[in-house]
């Protein structure tokens, strides 16, 4: 059955109707004075049909409410997963912990077994007292500083000469060596000791006679134009018997400080 719709507002109508249900306007066009002929207008399904659009609606609804609902499922099986992957590791950790400490004990055990343990008895180990080693003392002397040089050595190193005037108040001949040691420190380290100069005057081996003074001299490798200090020290014990500050320059010369 062919539909015949409205010339003005274009809803379906009834074949025979006259009037429109919806807008009122008169189907007759010999009625009216100068009828125009009406263009049928495209409408939709949805227009035609409203019923139609509710139901789309509708489906959109459960079509969202749907996804909603399988991307809610995924995100619980995902937490559950996850849950049930830490839970099977953290009992696999415990469960290997205790079967470590299972085989520890087994071999504590084990070794108990095979090597008993024998308990000493106690015994005090009896006191020891002893005697004081007391250091002999220097034999007794006298210094004074006799004068520096500085020179430079075949290898480039720069070497101090330190003189210091012996004077031996012992009663019989000493030795400045056996008793006595000159040392020279540079930002608290000890400089190395070289080789002298044969052709300078040394009685350092030699034997000192009673009240008799001898110059004995020893050379340092040394930092040119840092501060110096020299001393006279006991061999035995370290007493110091005579001690100065100097400074070396490049140019061989030595100041002393006050």
């Amino acid at each position: 059955m062919e539909t015949r719709y409205c010339m003005y507002c274009g809803m379906p109508i009834p074949r025979k109707v006259k009037i429109c249900p919806e807008c009122g306007a008169n189907q007759d066009l010999s009625a009216q004075k100068d009828p125009q002929p009406y263009v049928m207008p495209q409408l939709s399904r949805e227009q035609i049909n409203p019923q139609r659009q509710v139901r789309k609606m509708l489906s959109k609804q459960q079509t969202d409410r749907r996804a909603l609902v399988v991307v809610a499922v995924f995100f619980i099986a995902f937490l559950t997963m996850l849950f049930t992957a830490f839970f099977v590791t953290k009992m696999t950790e415990n469960a290997r912990s205790r079967h470590r400490e299972d085989q520890i004990d087994e071999q504590r055990r084990e070794k108990e077994r095979t090597h008993p343990q024998i308990s000493l008895p106690d015994f005090s180990m009896p006191d020891f007292s002893f005697p004081e080693i007391r250091l002999p003392e220097p034999p007794p002397a006298d210094f004074a500083f006799a004068g520096y040089a500085v020179e430079t050595n075949l290898r480039g190193e720069t070497v101090l000469y330190v003189d210091v005037d012996y004077t031996n108040l012992a009663d019989t001949q000493e030795c400045f060596l056996t008793g006595f040691h000159i040392t020279v420190e540079q930002e608290g380290e000890s400089c190395r000791q070289t080789a002298g100069d044969p052709a300078r005057e040394n009685h350092l081996l030699g034997y000192v006679q009673p009240d008799e003074t001898a110059l004995v001299s020893e050379a340092f490798v040394i930092d040119a134009e840092k501060e110096t200090t020299v001393s006279v020290v006991a061999f035995l014990g370290g007493e110091i018997y005579l001690e100065e500050t100097v400074i070396p320059h490049a140019d061989g010369t030595v100041s002393v400080c006050e």
